[in-house]
């Protein structure tokens, strides 16, 4: 799966290709959304649209009293480092854009679940979660036994080694990559 600054960069291309950016306006205007919604009654899925955009579009960094994300959702939400963390890995795993609102939206498979749950499931890609038959009526424990049994099963582990020629392979151009696959397409000995 890709890992968590693949998945950022990801969607700060889609917003760059959907030519969304960000105004004081929207800044203030999504600040004061979170701000409004702060009452206690609502879920971390309720902060994550204006929070996604708040943290990928950063030309308003933060307004003037707050220097980076985790002070942002300190002093607007309550929210300490952990929070953060976990709105952050749902967005990136959950979360896709919606090109006719230019907004970034819970995808609809995973729309009956809660945020713990979503948690949970996102070691795994939501190809795999769809495949192995999770579903919202399990408990987080139940959930997490799954994706433990399945993160296991395709878990490829491999030595320094063998990870150092991986990345040697994936920096590698495409003449090496070619000669590469020709030597591992040659029958062993």
């Amino acid at each position: 799966m890709s890992n968590e600054r693949e998945l950022t960069k990801n969607m700060k291309a889609e917003l760059k290709r959907n030519g969304v950016v960000a105004s004081l306006k929207d800044y203030e205007t999504r600040k004061n959304h979170l701000i409004d919604i702060n009452d206690g009654f609502h879920d971390v899925l309720d902060y994550i649209p204006d929070f996604i955009m708040i943290d990928l579009l950063k030309e308003y960094t933060f307004s003037f009293s707050f220097k980076n994300m985790d002070e942002f959702a300190e002093g607007i939400l309550g929210y300490k480092h952990g929070n953060v963390q976990v709105m952050r890995t749902i967005a990136r795993h959950f979360f896709v854009f919606n090109p006719d609102t230019k907004e970034y939206e819970l995808d609809n498979n995973f729309r009956d679940y809660d945020s713990t749950q979503l948690e949970r499931m996102a070691e795994l890609t939501k190809e795999e979660l769809l495949d192995i038959g999770i579903v919202p009526s399990m408990t987080v424990n139940e959930i997490d036994a799954i994706v433990r049994e399945n993160g296991l099963k395709n878990s490829l582990r491999v030595s320094d080694e063998e990870s150092k020629i991986i990345n040697a392979y994936r920096n590698a151009d495409d003449d090496i990559k070619a000669q590469v696959k020709k030597l591992l397409k040659q029958p062993c000995k």
